[in-house]
């Protein structure tokens, strides 16, 4: 009777074990909470609105905060409109739904939009796409350099992330140090754990807009964050001061400004988290993490 009792409470143990192990997902619009667990992947996002003052008026500011546990089963990675005979993956634009269908990632946000660098800018930065690269040409960070500033955000095999000046290493070099991403558009605002004092200067883009931001607390555990918002709609937007406090505040060391306003985009399980508010621009490629499950 002991033996039995003793196997069958081993069995029940294990499928406990088994059951902690499926995947879960939680969706609250509602309450502004989302969730996903699995054995390789956490997911925990959650939006936040509140009243703060613009001016002689009050404004909504809200955005989406997007904590990440990935592992080397479940790392970031990107997708990308298809190449063709003359252009690049990610030159062509098209609606981030469309981006979402094609690949069906569980998680994706806007990046860096280098692909509309390509069609209209004469530097594009230092992108790499899954060890490709993509563009190269960047600014001198010797000299004034104007929006964007084209600073760096290096992803590596080990789930580590790191931030540059614009032109600290050339394609071919980060692909020798091992970068498998590398995003551009700036500036950078952690490194090492410390603020980009540049950012803190208040002549600095001093604008309330919607922005985006990606950093990593320590290797494998990233905080994406995305805000809505212009000064002449009822949403504030937020500086990049702000914007750099809020990660720092979410324990990143690393974490670079990728590209706003109309771009701004966080999407959950094939539905749309947030914009950067009316005129969503159509995109080229974006960070994603997860597939939706079956």
């Amino acid at each position: 009777m002991k033996r039995w009792m003793a196997a069958l409470l081993a069995a029940a143990a294990l499928l406990t074990a088994c059951a902690a192990e499926e995947p879960a997902l939680i969706e609250d619009p509602e309450n502004g909470k989302w969730e996903y667990r699995s054995g390789s992947l956490t997911i925990t996002i959650e939006r936040i609105t509140e009243s703060v003052k613009s001016g002689k008026t009050k404004k909504t500011r809200e955005y989406c905060v997007a904590d990440i546990q990935a592992s080397p089963e479940s790392p970031l990675y990107p997708v990308m409109t298809d190449p063709t005979k003359k252009r690049p993956a990610g030159y062509k634009l098209v609606s981030p739904e469309l981006l979402q269908e094609k690949a069906a990632p569980l998680f994706a946000m806007s990046d860096d939009m280098y692909g509309i660098r390509l069609q209209r800018y004469k530097f594009q930065g230092v992108v790499i796409r899954d060890g490709e690269i993509m563009a190269e040409k960047t600014r001198n960070s010797a000299k004034k350099r104007p929006w964007p500033n084209l600073d760096t955000l290096a992803l590596f095999p080990d789930g580590r992330m790191q931030t540059f000046v614009c032109d600290a290493h050339t394609a071919e070099e980060y692909l020798s140090m091992g970068a498998v991403q590398v995003f551009s558009f700036g500036p950078w605002l952690l490194s090492g754990g410390e603020i980009n004092p540049e950012v803190l200067n208040p002549k600095y883009y001093p604008y309330n807009e919607p922005r985006a931001a990606i950093g990593m607390v320590e290797p494998w555990h990233y905080v994406a964050v995305v805000v809505r918002g212009r000064p002449k709609q009822s949403y504030a937007g937020v500086h990049l001061d702000w914007l750099a406090q809020l990660m720092k505040d979410r324990g990143c060391t690393e974490a670079l400004n990728l590209d706003g306003g109309q771009t701004v985009t966080m999407m959950f399980n094939g539905k749309m988290l947030e914009t950067g508010g009316d005129g969503l621009r159509s995109q080229g490629s974006m960070i994603c993490f997860g597939k939706i499950p079956e």
